[in-house]
């Protein structure tokens, strides 16, 4: 089955734990995204890394923080860099200030495409011109942010041709014109689901629609009907 699963961060902000322990024992989660996505965060969550408890999670990634604010680019780094090597860390193009150091973390960067708020990252170009100042890197595919650039989906389309073998995880959710992540609704799926033949069946899905612990089950339900959670598809 598709690893799949939520970001900690959408379904309670600010605490990794929490949103780690909504999602234990849910049926059909098999991945997990622990959040740091205001640089406050990152060190508690480096603190707890290697006693946290992710069995059932076949699939475990970091978003580093969206903004530098309280720390320092360098702090910032180093504590990603002590996390343990096999989770992928999902990064935003704006915080990348120093190449080269960057660069070393090799394929354990795993870079994510933008929405309009930003100025680098949003198009099939700009992405492009990451890849080539970062070759090692990989992709995060966020097609909430993809479908506010591009509503028919054809920018998300060209990605996932140029950018495929590079495809790490997806982000999913529904993303407002603020940049606000939201349930992914009716007419939202339907456009993912143009997509979703090019996703392999094993990429995990991330899912970032900020929902109660209520509406859990049921966000999943909807982002299963978009993209099929194995190799044959509408298994959902």
């Amino acid at each position: 089955m598709r690893p799949l699963g939520f970001s900690t961060g959408a379904l309670a902000k600010g605490d990794f734990q929490r949103g780690l322990a909504l999602q234990r024992g849910v049926d059909r989660v098999r991945a997990v995204e622990l959040s740091a996505l205001r640089d406050r965060e990152l060190g508690p969550l480096v603190a707890a890394a290697r006693s946290l408890d992710l069995a059932g999670f076949e699939y475990v990634s970091v978003h580093a923080p969206s903004k530098l604010g309280s720390l320092g680019e360098r702090e910032v780094f180093e504590q990603l860099e002590a996390l343990p090597p096999q989770w992928p860390i999902i990064a935003h193009p704006e915080i990348l200030l120093t190449p080269a150091l960057w660069r070393t973390l090799g394929p354990r960067l795993c870079l994510e495409n933008m929405d309009n708020r930003k100025t680098r990252g949003r198009t099939l170009v700009e992405m492009r011109e990451l890849f080539e100042e970062y070759p090692e890197a990989r992709f995060c595919l966020d097609v909430g942010h993809a479908r506010q650039i591009d509503p028919t989906m054809a920018v998300a389309l060209r990605m996932l041709i140029e950018f495929g073998g590079r495809l790490c995880q997806l982000h999913v959710s529904e993303v407002g014109p603020r940049g606000e992540h939201q349930h992914v609704a009716a007419t939202t799926r339907w456009a993912f689901e143009r997509v979703a033949p090019r996703v392999p069946w094993e990429c995990p899905l991330i899912i970032e629609s900020v929902v109660t612990a209520e509406a859990i089950d049921e966000e999943i339900r909807a982002v299963m009907l978009a993209f099929p959670t194995g190799p044959e598809r509408g298994a959902a």
